[in-house]
């Protein structure tokens, strides 16, 4: 679209009327000189505004735990953050957060809220989540009241801090439009191997396990294995030369100073290093964006202190700050984005022998697991810590029995055959000027993003996962028939088949080609 710009001699008694309106027009539109150069073409520039709120939960709460607990101890509060993009009419809102935004439930209620308040639809709203493991349950419905529940104070709490984190969202969101900024957009990238390794390793015969902390101490002091190393920053620079906002991008699972049978409320080391990148950049709020962390994992898991989790945010916050000591400044400031469909393909269901075969063994284990046998480290592919107890071990295992009864059934009925062949999910592709963007509504192993990052030609690119959804744990086309804890999640979800090749890097076969028009300027 052009505009035909002519110049007009404003009477003095209407001059500061339309000062004010070319003020307010060039908020919004740049001077571009049109192809022809006979004429000048207007052109929208990228707005930004950002906002963040806290919570702080009480002890006693209820914790996101895979068995029943409490929060034992609160350590600080609890940060969300906000960043409303705008482009003329292309819009784009950001909602990361240590709580479960991408869940549900909750993505449901946050994204429409936020819709609400900045005059957006439910799809401009992105939600993600930092997947942070040290929080407490956050309870948004409504319907069933206080004096209902009664003396059960661990939900009423839950749901306490359920409105309060609501109330926070609305106050952030509610003056959003009106601080919207034109900006430029920088990007820079530190490496940072200190803070994980990838937890997926092989045994002599091929198949694969879980390295837990204890395990890792066994390989060598220097391993780290495939990760992401990247910590990535991008700045939203605002006219005066001074930030906006930040976007902070790392991999890795937020499980140090983690405990499940005894647990914290602490914003781990995601938190820490953003509070540090924050300060560095005069206190402007930073989106923490978490990478393909499915395999990733930070050190520590299990055995750790909140102190060795903040000494990792630290070393993270170093390198987000080394990373903005080498911003480089995006060709572009505008926005593209879209939302696509992706079938992750299922495999079919083990044979009726090989799942009764496993049943026994998931019966057994919990029989020993229950009657305190320290013994019980695997089961059905899974191995399990020392640093956790056998009665826990079990309760976990408890978890994937109705699959397997649920499977079973399925052979022996003869429905298996008429499962779903694939799992269909939603992604968002967005383009910031430079910056790529790919949220997943799973937690993907990071070799998607690695795949994502180098097949696409922009310069920088962040593959995130645990956004607008959270169909648990799917691995690359490498993995996929691994039966680890991550490669064999699905027994977690009822009525989910494995998955086969190329399983979550259908992600990036979607994906790629939608960034690499974005890269091109084209729709």
């Amino acid at each position: 679209m052009k505009f035909t710009l002519s110049l007009i001699c404003v009477p003095a008694s209407a001059r500061s009327l339309g000062a004010a309106a070319l003020v307010l027009l060039a908020s919004s539109l740049a001077l571009a000189v049109g192809p022809e150069g006979d004429h000048a073409a207007l052109r929208p520039v990228l707005t930004a505004a950002a906002s963040s709120f806290s919570v702080t939960p009480k002890v006693g709460s209820p914790a996101v735990s895979r068995t029943p607990q409490v929060i034992h101890e609160v350590i600080g509060e609890l940060k969300s953050t906000l960043v409303l993009l705008e482009y003329g009419d292309t819009r784009l809102c950001f909602l990361t957060s240590s709580f479960g935004v991408n869940e549900k439930n909750m993505n449901n209620a946050c994204r429409a809220l936020v819709a609400k308040e900045l005059g957006l639809s439910p799809a401009q709203v992105i939600a993600a989540s930092s997947h942070n493991h040290t929080i407490p349950l956050i309870d948004i419905s409504e319907a069933t009241t206080s004096e209902a529940i009664g003396s059960n104070q661990p939900l009423n709490q839950a749901r306490e801090l359920g409105r309060e984190f609501m109330d926070g969202l609305t106050r952030a969101a509610r003056d959003l439009k009106k601080q919207l900024a034109p900006v430029t957009v920088e990007w820079g990238v530190a490496r940072e191997e200190r803070v994980t390794y990838n937890r997926r390793g092989r045994r002599a015969d091929g198949t694969a396990y879980f390295i837990r902390e204890e395990d890792r101490m066994l390989l060598d002091s220097k391993y780290v294995g495939t990760i992401d190393p990247d910590a990535t920053v991008v700045v939203l620079r605002g006219n005066t030369g001074l930030p906006v906002a930040s976007l902070a991008f790392f991999t890795g699972h937020p499980v140090s100073g983690y405990n499940p049978e005894v647990m914290v409320s602490f914003g781990q080391w995601t938190q820490v290093a953003c509070e540090k990148l924050s300060a560095h950049l005069g206190g402007v709020p930073v989106a923490f964006l978490q990478g393909c962390g499915g395999d990733i994992n930070s050190k520590y898991m299990l055995t750790g202190t909140i102190e060795q989790s903040r000494q990792l945010g630290e070393f993270l916050g170093d390198s987000y700050i080394a990373a903005t000591q080498n911003l480089h400044r995006s060709q572009r400031a505008d926005l593209q984005w879209t939302r696509a469909a992706v079938a992750i393909p299922h495999a079919p269901l083990p044979s009726l022998a090989s799942l009764q075969k496993d049943l026994a063994a998931v019966d057994d284990f919990i029989r020993r697991g229950r009657a305190g046998d320290q013994d019980t480290l695997t089961c059905v592919g899974m191995n399990f810590p020392r640093a956790l107890t056998p009665s826990y071990r079990a309760k976990l295992i408890e978890m994937v029995r109705p699959w397997y009864v649920w499977a079973v059934d399925q052979r022996q009925t003869g429905a298996a055959d008429k499962l779903p062949k694939a799992l269909p999910i939603e992604i968002v592709v967005a383009r910031i000027g430079d910056v790529g963007y790919v949220g997943m509504p799973f937690e993907p192993f990071v070799r998607i993003g690695l795949r994502i990052k180098q097949a696409t030609p922009l310069p920088c690119v962040l593959p995130s996962g645990y956004t607008d959804g959270s169909f648990g744990y799917i691995a690359d086309a490498t993995a996929c028939n691994d039966r680890e804890y991550m490669g064999g999640f699905f027994r977690y979800l009822p009525g989910r088949s494995p998955y086969r090749a190329p399983a979550g890097d259908a992600v990036g076969d979607v994906a790629i080609p939608i960034l690499t028009r974005f890269a091109h300027g084209e729709n």
